[in-house]
């Protein structure tokens, strides 16, 4: 389903999301779309904090990130096999991973005049991250994780943790990353737990932002042993 042929990109003022968020519904079940929606408000939210000029395109990428998250595994796998998406053995026993690759797919090919490379990023890494995150794939990642339908004890207390560093006067540079670390960590123990397989774009991504931490708390330290 196209939208609006002639509409630019650069267009994504109120009447337009609102147009998308009606043209996603019903690609989606009902408590989805609570979901998404609730996404889209949260991203908004981190959007004013982050990128105050990318609040639009945030909430597009929240919009689209789930369009084929009630698809089953054979209609992912067809998806997978149409766009040339490629998958490995042990994605069969993680299913919930197939949406995000497929979805970003699906939003380039029906909702070409809502996207750019930065909300199909944000859509394609909001399930499992990845290794040189931009601030925009992690707020729409983080939106997902956090926002205010989630009543799981792992979403709970990170949205707790968040705004509570916030709230402390943490710089927000740091908060989001510490943030995505928290996060991360929480994901592989739940999937350790389960006996899940975990991605490897999730242990990479960790890693990465840890590494990212240590190089800021270094720029700090150095920063304030050069003060007089």
């Amino acid at each position: 389903m196209r939208l609006d042929k002639c509409m630019t990109k650069r267009n994504l003022d109120e009447d337009a999301l609102n147009r998308l968020a009606e043209a996603v519904r019903p690609r989606l079940t009902e408590k989805r779309y609570a979901h998404t929606r609730a996404v889209e408000k949260e991203a908004a939210r981190l959007g004013e904090i982050y990128l105050p000029e990318r609040v639009a395109a945030l909430r597009a990428s929240a919009l689209l990130h789930d369009i084929t998250k009630k698809e089953p595994l054979e209609k992912q796998l067809q998806l997978c096999r149409e766009f040339g998406i490629m998958t490995e053995e042990a994605d069969l026993l993680s299913p919930s991973v197939f949406h995000a690759r497929t979805a970003a797919a699906v939003a380039e090919r029906d909702f070409p005049d809502y996207v750019d490379d930065e909300i199909l990023g944000g859509i394609r890494w909001h399930t499992t991250g990845r290794a040189g995150m931009t601030v925009f794939e992690s707020l729409v990642y983080l939106a997902d994780y956090i926002e205010e339908t989630r009543t799981f004890d792992d979403c709970v207390r990170l949205r707790r943790d968040f705004y509570a560093r916030l709230g402390d006067g943490s710089d927000p540079g740091a908060a989001l990353t510490d943030t995505m670390i928290e996060s991360f960590d929480l994901t592989l123990e739940g999937l350790m737990r389960d006996g899940a397989p975990i991605a490897a774009d999730s242990v990479a991504a960790r890693n990465w932002f840890i590494v990212r931490r240590h190089d800021e708390e270094t720029k700090r330290e150095h920063k304030g042993a050069e003060c007089p």
